[in-house]
């Protein structure tokens, strides 16, 4: 399946997960048009200080890899920072969140 830039949906989630801002998400597929095998794949854009708040996952897991800018991490209150290429998971039963503490925009693509 192909799917041009301008066909997939976009969002603006404000205070996502109680986080800070109004995180941007372009949805790559549909829960549906990914056979149900994934719950989402999107490309979140983190404006300098906004983030997607502290949240767990159950019956599933999140991962994140960063494609643009930097972003500061914490899994079960554990915080690194992130850059290009580096990537997180969070496994069922654990939490996570992820802000953008730098002065330019982070893009990152989750998959739930």
């Amino acid at each position: 399946m192909f799917k041009s830039y301008e066909m997939m949906e976009t969002a603006v989630k404000h205070n996502a997960q109680g986080g800070e801002g109004s995180p941007k998400f372009r949805y790559l597929f549909s829960a549906e048009e990914l056979g149900n095998r994934a719950e989402l794949m999107a490309v979140i854009t983190l404006e300098p200080g906004e983030s997607v708040g502290v949240h767990p996952h159950t019956s599933n897991g999140e991962a994140y890899f960063i494609l643009e800018g930097g972003a500061t991490m914490t899994e079960d209150g554990e915080t690194r920072i992130l850059g290009v290429g580096d990537a997180e998971f969070c496994a069922d039963g654990h939490t996570h969140s992820i802000r953008n503490h730098t002065a330019a925009p982070t893009r990152f693509l989750a998959v739930i």
